[in-house]
């Protein structure tokens, strides 16, 4: 019996689930793992007396096995009907409290924050078919509606999305599961309130999209109904959070890598009191500027973000600010570097770093947009670096030839390129240089990462321990 669609568009299709679960009867479906393979991460992020949403629950035995050790607050929804009734009969004696209602998840009938957790297993992966625009709105109101029945709401921006792997028994490397973890800042605090499993295959698209819904979600979530905002005026954001947020610690493992880049610098035993010059392109949540800004004194830092709203909320939520030596200049990267390159007096930078998506990832790279890696574009990057300087770009490219082409764009124009793997993930952290005499060897470049460990490690200076430098760049390759 093929139960195969005939083509991956249809996996968003209602007439395919209703003939899927028609045809497949009542053996269990389990898409991306059991109960089993599971239990390890559910129960790390779901507390029993919780009360949970399932989307998209299809006839996996995922909630049953949840509700038979105790987590019985459990809603299932599906847009199969087939499916729902199928769940019904299965279910409605021995587990009377869990219900399961035939319902479209991008227009749930719930109120508003009505659950403390939301979990998918697999749907969002067979709602995004492909990055079509009608495809993405689609996304977008799923997304939309996940934030609204939430009763703690999702706010992850600017690659503050958490993906972990997900290991269980007979998961090959090629085809393992992952949870997308929705983050508050970078508290360490997660807010155990939204999961996602998914295929390795879209795990980047899924986290860049509920990034860029995220916001817009929230922008929904009306604070007053008897008193509506002005047409003309746009909804203010939550309030922020009531704790602080811990600025030593940086929750994305590729902002992590880049950071231990700055070892390439040379002379780690006097970073602290060198005043260096950053350029980071790409905002986000502004833990990677914010995190130099605060653990390197002396230094400055200009951020560049196309985006007013992303800046907005970082600095309501992430614990973001300007100082006066960090500035945001509200722009577009490209426009930002060429003008400073065809100054009379150029800028130039000891760092500069490229932490920016692409909008348009049917190119293969999603990270970053194709013209900030064309050789012409580079030359402009190159002239306002400084000769010792060191140029750090987060690379997300599943085109292999795509890649080589780029790696090859930025060897032409920087001499010397090192290229930093993270693993689990897609992202590549490339470290570019204009000397090659500035080479090191592995050996070396994990005494220079310690030594810079060491310094900023000294008492009084928030290091995270868990974060160690040498360890970041022991897999490094110099292409």
């Amino acid at each position: 019996m093929n139960l195969l669609p005939k083509s991956s568009k249809e996996f968003g299709s209602v007439d395919y689930w209703e003939k899927f679960f028609q045809q497949r009867g009542k053996k269990a479906f389990e898409w991306y793992g059991s109960y089993l393979d599971l239990c390890g991460v559910l129960h790390k992020y779901i507390k029993p007396r919780e009360k949970v949403l399932v989307i998209g629950c299809g006839n996996s035995e995922l909630s049953e096995q949840l509700y038979d050790v105790g987590y019985q607050d459990l809603v299932n929804v599906d847009i199969s009907e087939v499916v729902i009734k199928q769940m019904k009969e299965r279910n409605g004696s021995r587990r009377p409290h869990m219900s399961f209602l035939k319902m479209d998840m991008t227009q749930m009938e719930f109120p508003d924050a009505s659950f403390q957790v939301v979990l998918d297993k697999g749907t969002l992966d067979a709602v995004l078919t492909d990055e079509e625009e009608t495809t993405l709105q689609q996304v977008d109101r799923m997304l939309a509606e996940v934030g609204r029945v939430l009763q703690v709401p999702f706010l992850s921006v600017g690659g503050d999305i958490g993906v972990r792997k997900v290991q269980h028994r007979g998961c090959s490397p090629l085809s393992g599961d992952y949870v997308i973890e929705d983050v508050l800042g970078e508290d360490r605090r997660y807010f155990r309130r939204l999961i996602f499993l998914s295929s390795r295959n879209v795990v980047q698209s899924e986290a860049r999209l509920l990034k860029d819904a995220s916001f817009r979600a929230q922008k929904k979530r009306k604070k007053d109904k008897k008193k509506p905002p002005p047409a003309d005026s746009a909804e203010p954001l939550p309030p922020a959070p009531a704790q602080p947020v811990d600025k030593s610690y940086l929750c994305c493992e590729h902002h992590k890598a880049m950071i231990a880049g700055l070892a390439l610098l040379g002379k780690p035993e006097l970073l602290l009191e060198t005043p260096l010059a950053l350029l980071v392109v790409g905002l986000g949540g502004g833990s990677l500027p914010l995190f130099v800004h605060d653990h390197f004194p002396k230094c400055c830092v200009d951020a560049v973000e196309i985006d007013p709203a992303v800046l907005q909320v970082a600095t309501q939520w992430f614990g973001f600010s300007q100082t006066d030596r960090m500035k945001v200049h509200i722009a577009d990267g490209l426009d930002y570097i060429t003008r400073l390159a065809g100054g009379e007096a150029q800028a130039r930078y000891d760092v500069i770093m490229f932490d920016v998506d692409s909008k348009d990832p049917t190119l293969g790279m999603s990270c970053p947009p194709a013209a900030f890696v064309d050789r012409p574009f580079l030359q402009k990057v190159r002239s306002i670096l400084t000769h010792e300087g060191v140029f750090i770009l987060n690379l997300v490219c599943r085109d292999l030839g795509l890649k080589e082409s780029v790696l090859a764009g930025l060897k032409a124009v920087f001499p010397l390129l090192y290229v930093r793997r993270i693993e689990g993930e897609v992202n590549e952290i490339l470290f570019c240089q204009l000397r090659p005499e500035q080479k090191l060897a592995t050996a070396e470049l994990l005494q220079t990462a310690q030594a810079l460990e060491r310094t900023l490690r000294k008492p009084g200076r928030g290091w995270d321990d868990s974060y160690v430098l040498s360890e970041m760049l022991k897999a490094v390759r110099i292409v």
